[in-house]
């Protein structure tokens, strides 16, 4: 069987962590005996149970294969190196049933994509949003209706820019569905910020951590009562809307103080740190 191209499973693994936000690399660190791969091959297992490259085929490969699904699956997964004996016994390390005598050692590595913070509306705020989203280590996702405010030069490099309707009524997360997302719904009135949060709410994002609303408790009730007529209720707590893990921060941001763009873009970053620490620190436990 062919080596894998290194250069063609990191391209892979790249795409992997922009739309499904982790990937398991596996390589032969060590191989001794007859082994069916040699040491330095790679293999690419997405979080959708797809894969790219080889280490050699066979029920060694299958077992490498399900090992790192079961990492993927893991809150805080931890490197490790692996041997597997191609044998049908194995007093250490794992049997994989195959007779050629030899072993290989494998090196298991889950990698883990930059949090998305979904940024719903391109105006001052938003870029200023983008800009501290970036400085935080967020990678980041603006979306917004008004062609004027998707300009690429208003943004951090490789701010990811999406154009829908004013109605928000496209798919926009699609692409990045695997993603842990934070979103800011930040637009420019009640009408767009109400038409954000039901397109966010809609497309059911299983991995939402963080959802805010900038405004007043006046603007905010008033979106409320838009989206209950539309069937996004809020939760039995009263703080969310129901079917969605995450609590709704309205209004958004720590109470810092200051009404400029660049205030508001920090004690909007302020929370949302607070909320991936605390996503992070439950993990842990």
């Amino acid at each position: 069987m062919q080596e894998p191209l290194f250069a063609e499973v990191l391209a892979e693994a790249e795409r992997a962590l922009r739309s499904q936000g982790r990937a398991a690399l596996c390589q032969i660190v060590r191989a001794e005996g007859s082994t069916p791969g040699k040491a330095g091959w790679k293999m690419l297992v997405r979080p959708d149970g797809s894969v790219v490259g080889n280490l050699g085929g066979g029920a060694f490969e299958a077992l490498v294969q399900a090992d790192a699904r079961a990492k993927l699956r893991e809150p805080q997964p931890s490197a490790e190196v692996k041997r597997y004996y191609f044998t049908e016994e194995a007093v250490r390390g794992e049997p994989t049933g195959m007779v050629c005598g030899g072993f290989a050692e494998v090196f298991l590595e889950v990698l883990v994509a930059a949090p998305l913070l979904v940024v719903c509306g391109g105006g001052p705020v938003g870029q200023a949003v983008a800009r501290a989203a970036q400085v935080a280590g967020f990678d980041t996702l603006v979306v917004e209706d008004r062609e004027e405010y998707l300009r690429p030069e208003l943004f951090p490099p490789d701010t990811r820019l999406a154009r829908v309707s004013r109605d928000y009524r496209e798919p926009f997360l699609e692409p990045v569905r695997g993603r842990d997302l934070y979103a800011a719904v930040v637009t420019r009135c009640w009408e767009t910020d109400a038409a954000a949060l039901g397109g966010l709410l809609g497309q059911r994002p299983e991995r939402l951590r963080y959802l805010g609303l900038l405004g007043s408790r006046r603007k905010i009730a008033r979106v409320r009562s838009v989206l209950a007529e539309r069937g996004f209720r809020a939760d039995a707590s009263g703080s969310g809307f129901a079917g969605i893990d995450c609590g709704f921060h309205a209004p958004i941001g720590l109470p810092i103080g200051g009404d400029s763009p660049g205030e508001i873009a920090i004690s909007i970053l302020a929370e949302v740190v607070q909320a991936r620490n605390a996503v992070a620190e439950l993990a842990r436990a």
